[in-house]
């Protein structure tokens, strides 16, 4: 009789097991929370004049060589800070980083010439005003 009891129960566990696994489905389900975006939505005029990938190739020889000559005279420490903001996310503060570097670190001759090769893929009555403000 004990035996047939244990045979029983155990039965009735099994099938209550598979009942749970294959058939049940509770009444209430979770709602599925949509994931929250992390974009940011950008309303304001860029930047660039031109496209990032594309300024170096709009560059003239000469201004490249500037440009080049004047880069030269920083620190790495300096160009690898440059780097990173120029890869930033935000555009616009990456530049107004990279021109605030500059400007500390350049003479006034070389951030003007800098400042004019720029001014042909940037907008810098903008930038100007951003960096005035901080």
């Amino acid at each position: 009789m004990k035996k047939n009891l244990i045979y029983l129960v155990l039965i009735c566990a099994v099938i209550a097991n598979i009942y749970l696994i294959f058939c049940w489905e509770p009444q209430s389900k979770v709602a599925v929370q949509p994931k929250d975006s992390k974009e940011v939505v950008s309303y304001s005029k860029s930047v660039y004049k031109l496209e990032k990938g594309k300024i170096l190739e709009k560059l003239s020889s000469n201004d490249k060589k500037d440009f080049e000559k004047i880069i030269k005279k920083l620190s790495t420490f300096d160009i690898g800070k440059i780097k990173e903001y120029y890869q930033d996310f935000n555009d616009e503060e990456g530049v107004i980083s990279i021109f605030k570097l500059l400007r500390r670190r350049l003479t006034i001759e070389d951030y003007e010439r800098i400042h004019e090769i720029s001014a042909s893929f940037l907008d810098f009555n903008s930038i100007e005003k951003k960096i005035k403000n901080n």
